[in-house]
């Protein structure tokens, strides 16, 4: 592992221990709102004086040496909107990709205002090392550790620290004795960094899944993967795992599935991960797309639209290691908890699925293809089914790198839901403000946009790519399609009996050609509020 990463509870109230964990490295970057860098003694600590982080502007940095150290100080913008997060998760990638590299021991210190802010943060410094590499050298191993200084709880700490400090900004370079003596107001509240640390390997395993090539993840390896997982840790949680694979998808009637992988020398596979604690009172279920590489089949990508296609399985990815998280940090004690990942390799061959063919899919209902191209959703379509019919789950969750028409919807850095549940609804969009995994509504009306209405087909039940898909709120309708395989139908009408969410992040899944981790912190956060609100039905 080229970056081992580190999460730390150190607060400013306890200056020698503060002092004591960054004498290990000889670099420290510094990082928080301009504000917060701003304020009246906050950088004491250091050995930096008062005023010292006034000229920097969002992004840019400036560097002290002390004592041999290199302290690197760098603020992160702070403006946020109401669709944005508790913390510009964003903007802190950028600073510690940008100044966090390297081949020596680091240690961050980040400045937050509260406990809320924490898993935001952590997520998105850990985007920042991405874990995949195949490279003739290999990165240099080396500790990068995060410490986290909370403004919550004030309490007055009294200090003096002479020091020498040579400034560099830009090719300009000063040198100043400073006697700091400070009254500092800090935070006794430590930030939990058990919890975090899981979930920030989960963001770096997530990324890395999606980063790997289609070489070295395809279904069956795919599957391997998460089998080894499973028997190294996951087994030791309870956590149970079936996977149904090759003819057998066939046989027991996952159409969808067996069709797009079919072609391949590498068999489709559902991989089904259960975690069912003891006061489970009710049943989640997470459906990934898992396409380890799409050429589009016989209709296939041209003109370089294949480069890429190694990502199309994020959103089984971030079901996976959302799953693992959740379960390893304990938090679904009140609702048993399924991970059902729907893995396939659309390739060309003389076996591969035809436009005009009619695939019956695991909910009984037939689809005319139109279009090859048009895959992930004949795979999200049999796991849903899987989910509603087989597990009955009560809430009904599948992730997908779907359509191009997300971006259009709600951009770059937001995924597109279509949820059944206004409550559902807005809980999934508070859990992506403190994650760091945005997401926002698109338009929810099944009047216009349910499957009959998008998808109609003049022989089968539904085509898979209507004429009008890209005109007609192109990345919601697929979801339609795939919530048109909920079974039965009435349980998930508009606040029906049981909750669906559709979550299209296709272009949330990479950030500047890596994998983002996507749907790990979304996941973790969306099972606490769920948790709460099945702990009150444990209490019935």
């Amino acid at each position: 592992m080229p970056v081992s990463l580190i999460f730390s509870s150190i607060t400013a109230e306890n200056s020698s221990s503060f002092t004591s964990a960054l004498s290990a490295t000889a670099n420290v970057l510094v990082i928080g709102e301009k504000a917060a860098l701003s304020a009246e003694n906050a950088l004491s600590l250091l050995g930096l004086p008062e005023g010292f982080a006034a000229p920097i502007a969002d992004g840019e940095t400036i560097t002290a040496y002390i004592g041999g150290k290199a302290i690197t100080v760098a603020s992160f913008a702070e403006k946020q909107s109401r669709t944005t997060g508790v913390i510009r998760s964003d903007s802190i990638t950028d600073v510690v990709s940008k100044n966090g590299k390297g081949d020596k021991d680091l240690s961050i210190v980040v400045f937050l205002k509260n406990q809320e802010q924490a898993l935001a943060a952590s997520l998105a410094i850990a985007r920042a090392y991405p874990l995949y590499e195949n490279r003739k050298k290999a990165s240099a191993e080396r500790n990068v550790c995060v410490h986290f200084l909370l403004a919550e709880a004030p309490k007055s700490i009294t200090s003096t620290i002479t020091t020498k400090i040579t400034t560099t900004k830009g090719s300009s370079t000063t040198e100043s004795v400073s006697t700091v003596t400070s009254t500092k107001t800090s935070s006794s509240k430590t930030v939990t960094t058990a919890e975090l640390q899981t979930a920030a390997d989960a963001v770096r395993e997530c990324a890395k899944l999606v980063d790997t090539p289609p070489n070295e993840l395809n279904p069956i390896t795919y599957v391997e993967l998460v089998q080894k997982l499973h028997a190294e840790k996951l087994a030791a949680f309870g956590v149970e795992l079936t996977v149904i694979q090759g003819t057998e998808l066939r046989d027991r009637g996952f159409g969808g599935i067996w069709n797009v992988g079919k072609a391949s020398e590498n068999l489709p596979a559902l991989i089904h991960l259960s975690h069912v604690p003891a006061g489970a009172v009710k049943t989640v279920a997470w459906v990934g797309k898992g396409l380890t590489f799409d050429t589009g089949g016989l209709d296939i990508k041209v003109g370089g639209g294949m480069v890429g296609m190694k990502t199309d399985m994020g959103g089984s990815a971030g079901i996976f290691q959302g799953f693992v998280a959740t379960v390893l940090n304990g938090i679904n004690t009140n609702f048993a908890l399924h991970a059902i990942l729907c893995v396939a390799e659309n390739s060309v061959d003389t076996r591969s699925f035809r436009p005009d063919d009619i695939i019956t899919a695991y909910s009984g209902k037939t689809v005319e293809v139109t279009d090859t191209d048009a895959e992930g959703r004949l795979c999200l379509m049999d796991g849903v089914a899987y989910a509603s019919k087989d597990l009955n789950a009560d809430v009904i969750l599948d992730m997908a790198t779907l359509t191009g028409a997300q971006a259009s919807a709600t951009g770059y850095k937001h995924a597109g839901l279509v949820v059944n549940s206004e409550e559902f609804e807005a809980a999934l969009v508070a859990a992506g403000r403190v994650s760091g995994d945005l997401c926002h509504p698109m338009l929810y009306c099944p009047e216009f946009l349910a499957a009959d209405k998008t998808f109609p087909s003049v022989v089968a039940d539904m085509v898979n790519y209507p004429k009008s898909a890209t005109n007609n709120a192109g990345s919601a309708s697929a979801g339609f399609f795939v919530g048109a395989h909920l079974v039965p139908a009435d349980d998930f009408k508009e606040d029906g009996s049981r909750w669906w969410a559709h979550v299209d992040m296709a272009f949330p899944s990479t950030v500047g050609g890596r994998g983002s981790g996507y749907g790990v912190g979304l996941l973790h956060e969306i099972s606490r509020t769920l948790n709460a609100k099945f702990a009150a039905k444990r209490e019935e």
